[in-house]
């Protein structure tokens, strides 16, 4: 199966068959998430394969009892972190140590702007302070290129969240490639799921993954998209 092939094979599907998924292929598959581009490489995600039946039993009620999560072979909670991103950074450096590449400019990034841009509180002190400096910055944007952001906490958690929707789809697209199907959920109670799983203030929680072979019926109705002239758009 080629990847265009995958692609049009991936769907969402709301209904599973009893058929089991191999240990080996999940621990393929979430493997294969980690591979995905993300910002600076800090991979702010965690992956949650939820193997204890009564956990499962109160994540599937936390989405609803949906079909998708109730007939699921196996769930997995996709999660973004603002919190992870120092323990991340030194294993970077260490790394770029390892290979003799640890030049200025990359010290610079990781030990000036990486700690300035993640950095926040759980109360938003940060982001004030950091307001206050980017109205600096932004009357230098008048004269040249400036970075306006990520200021506030809800913003780092649109940018941790965007890389882990990245992740998110190399999870789904080497379960295609193994013979297996998905379903992310964007509908739960994130409150309940953080508490399942004991997560602090800065995670939050991206999707949630039903998974197994597809039933029959587990596909709700033919695939369409919008045409394509709305959205792809050349700008000449």
């Amino acid at each position: 199966m080629n990847f265009f092939e995958a692609l049009n094979k991936r769907r969402s599907v709301r209904k599973f068959t009893n058929a089991e998924v191999p240990e080996a292929v999940m621990k393929k598959c979430l493997k294969a998430s980690l591979l995905a581009p993300n910002s600076s490489n800090l991979q702010p995600w965690e992956f949650y394969w939820i193997r204890n039946n009564e956990k499962k039993g109160e994540v599937i009620r936390a989405c609803f009892s949906q079909n998708a999560a109730k007939t699921a072979k196996e769930i997995v909670i996709a999660v973004s972190r603002i919190d992870t991103w120092k323990r991340n950074r030194n294993f970077i450096i260490e790394e770029y140590k390892k290979q003799k590449k640890f030049i200025p400019i990359i010290d610079k990034y990781y030990n000036k702007l990486i700690p300035f841009v993640y950095y926040h509180d759980r109360f938003g002190i940060a982001g004030i302070v950091k307001r206050i400096i980017f109205i600096f910055i932004n009357i230098f944007g008048y004269f040249k290129v400036v970075p306006r952001g990520p200021i506030y906490k809800h913003e780092l958690f649109e940018t941790v969240t965007k890389t882990t929707a990245l992740a998110c789809q190399n999870f789904m697209m080497a379960l295609v490639s193994e013979g297996f199907d998905s379903c992310p959920m964007e509908g739960f109670d994130e409150k309940k799921i953080k508490k399942i799983l004991k997560l602090n203030w800065a995670c939050h929680v991206v999707m949630i993954f039903g998974i197994g072979k597809a039933d029959e019926k587990g596909i709700y109705g033919e695939r369409y998209r919008i045409n394509e002239d709305l959205v792809i758009k050349e700008v000449k």
